[in-house]
């Protein structure tokens, strides 16, 4: 069965996004899943968070990361950007210094895509399709692929990302930008779904950083609900400490501090995400 393709975006920085996509990598892999990981931010912090710190700095990826996939488009191939992680089970094509180029490699890649014969496999019709013409051709050796974004509204990276996807999680702060941010395109999703030339099934909403004891944070979780129904997922992921440590020492927080209840909610978030998948 070909892989799900999970898009994990929200154009606010600082919204959880990396943390969300290195822990249920993480997870998905323990449980015996084949996870593919796609680090689409040029900051790079999954391809940190998934290597024990190899950050774009390290130059340890460079000439085999997403860039170079994306700059050979007719001739790369796919799984020669593939490299393992520290995960058992979960394997990534990292970021490196280069990844900011994609977008304006993207603009002159597409007249050679779409001067290619009709039939020919290696042909797109758009400049949102390259991602998804990579990802088609290892597809069919995982169970799950995830994609990292980064945090802005204008980016054709941005743009791959969310076409290639089956699902958006949107991970959301409680607190006024986040809000905004996670409905905006909560809703541009659902123009999407309506789309004959797209595949996406469907959006989630995830609160992350949340703050149980807060007044603020009770009331704006109140007005997701409100304005998303069940697209809000049940569970939120609780503020902590613990989060930053893990950051820190570049380890998902379920794998670092399990019993944390930042970490149980992960385990449930990823529960629920498996239920939203096989119904979507």
């Amino acid at each position: 069965m070909a892989a799900q393709i999970i898009t994990i975006a929200i154009e606010k920085g600082g919204a959880g996004k990396t943390v969300t996509a290195s822990n249920l990598a993480y997870l998905m892999g323990d449980e015996g899943k084949k996870v593919l990981c796609i680090d689409t931010d040029p900051q790079g912090n999954l391809t940190s968070a998934l290597s024990g710190g190899n950050g774009i700095t390290s130059g340890v990826y460079n000439g085999r990361a997403l860039f170079d996939m994306f700059d050979g488009f007719r001739y790369t191939k796919t799984k020669d950007y593939i490299t393992e992680t520290e995960y058992e089970n979960v394997d990534m094509i990292p970021c490196s210094a280069q990844t900011p180029r994609i977008n304006k490699r993207i603009e002159l890649l597409i007249g050679d895509a779409e001067r290619l014969k009709d039939g020919d496999p290696r042909k797109v019709s758009g400049m949102g399709d390259f991602l998804y013409y990579f990802l088609n051709q290892v597809r069919d050796e995982y169970d799950y692929i995830l994609i990292d974004t980064q945090p802005t509204r204008d980016s054709l990276l941005l743009s791959n990302a969310i076409y290639a996807a089956d699902y958006i999680l949107i991970p959301a702060g409680c607190e006024d930008n986040s809000e905004e941010s996670a409905f905006r395109l909560y809703y541009e999703c659902n123009k999407m779904k309506q789309s004959s030339t797209s595949h996406l099934m469907g959006a989630g909403v995830l609160l992350v950083n949340v703050d149980r004891s807060a007044a603020t944070d009770k009331k704006i979780q109140e007005h997701f609900k409100e304005e998303l129904g069940t697209s809000l997922f049940s569970v939120a992921i609780p503020a902590s400490k613990t989060v930053k440590t893990s950051i820190s020492r570049f380890l998902p927080v379920c794998y670092m501090a399990k019993t944390q209840p930042v970490a149980k909610a992960y385990v449930k978030a990823y529960e629920e995400l498996k239920k939203r998948l096989e119904v979507k």
